[in-house]
């Protein structure tokens, strides 16, 4: 069905002509995105973050504009009794319940591959930064422990001529592939369906997981969370990787089981860890992992660029117009519910 096509039974005007969007506390629209939105609609935000400022504001809501958090559950969608659009800044829809949103006719919409640069960039960030100890480099620089630097040239390594392993080689996977080729690194991936024309473009070997996990000096995680890749990294996993290896963990906090990660590095069975994602977020300060050497962390923000952030926001802004009118939107998510809707 072409994405023009005018649907006016998925329009989301409210009574009185007017349609409000309610955005999460505290996330960041940029403001070309919000003119986009003001122009259909009234533009709301909750008075702070607790859940009860937000059912306040979701009773008579027709969209609701989220990042990874809150967890749309049904409770959340039961109380929101005229919502009709669930807008996602981001790829991941496991926060939404949505079996239940289909049911109610309720279209998700995500921002898929437009953060895929950034983040892939962050990526080779959490790579180099493990691989070149940039964290220990720069705290005895500031805290004038200069003679360490020796030990840390004992540590450091090259990226040129070691192998890395890809986990989930879509538009990000591919575009990491794509930088640690430049790097002069041998790039193995795996992935559920081969994409043997990439591997011919690219220089990329597929090989099945387990030998991706021996074989690697460095692996990146860049795939969905589901019941399959939960805790996809565990202790038997860690166990058959290189003791040095140095694992990049940019698919969700949960593919890693994160005991069994802390256990692996304190006993020298994996060479480092590099994370912006968590089981639980935000972590909690005092957690063992935070206080390891061969460890770098970031608050979830390996999209997080102004370029990519524009980018993102237009599309999620343009999807609500879109559906505003009663057109399909872009980056439809659950595309079951135009069969619910007749279409």
């Amino acid at each position: 069905m072409p994405e023009n096509i005018r649907c006016h039974s998925m329009s989301l005007t409210g009574e009185g002509g007017e349609m409000k969007i309610v955005i999460i506390h505290g996330l960041w629209i940029v403001e070309e995105a919000l003119a986009v939105m003001r122009e259909v609609g009234r533009v709301v935000v909750p008075r702070d973050d607790s859940e009860e400022a937000l059912l306040d504001e979701m009773r008579d809501a027709d969209v609701m504009v989220v990042s990874f958090s809150p967890h749309v559950n049904l409770r959340l969608i039961g109380a929101a009794g005229r919502l009709r659009h669930i807008a996602r800044l981001g790829v991941g829809v496991e926060s939404i319940d949505l079996q239940a949103a289909t049911e109610r006719g309720i279209i998700v919409t995500n921002t898929p591959d437009l953060t895929a640069d950034s983040v892939a960039e962050f990526t080779m960030t959490l790579l180099l930064s493990l691989a070149k100890n940039l964290p220990s480099c720069d705290r005895a620089v500031r805290e004038g422990r200069w003679e360490e630097r020796l030990a840390l040239i004992r540590l450091n390594r090259e990226l040129c001529g070691k192998t890395h392993g890809i986990v989930g080689m879509g538009a990000i996977g591919g575009r990491v592939a794509v930088r640690c080729k430049a790097f002069g690194m041998r790039v193995i991936y795996y992935k559920r369906n081969r994409d043997l024309e990439f591997e011919k473009a690219v220089g990329v070997e597929y090989v099945p997981l387990e030998t991706l996990v021996k074989e690697s000096d460095s692996i990146s995680l860049h795939l969905p969370l589901t019941n399959e890749t939960r805790h996809l990294f565990d202790g038997p996993r860690f166990a058959s990787m290189k003791k040095d290896a140095l694992l990049i963990n940019q698919a969700r906090g949960k593919v890693v089981d994160e005991e069994a990660l802390v256990q692996a590095l304190k006993e020298g069975r994996i060479g480092g860890y590099a994370t912006d994602v968590y089981e639980h977020e935000p972590p909690d300060p005092t957690w063992e992992l935070l206080s390891l050497k061969n460890v770098v962390v970031a608050p979830h923000l390996g999209g997080g660029t102004r370029e990519a952030r524009l980018r993102a926001c237009t599309a999620l802004a343009e999807d609500i117009a879109r559906v505003s009118r009663g057109e399909i939107p872009k980056h439809l998510v659950n595309r079951e519910v135009l069969q619910k809707k007749g279409l």
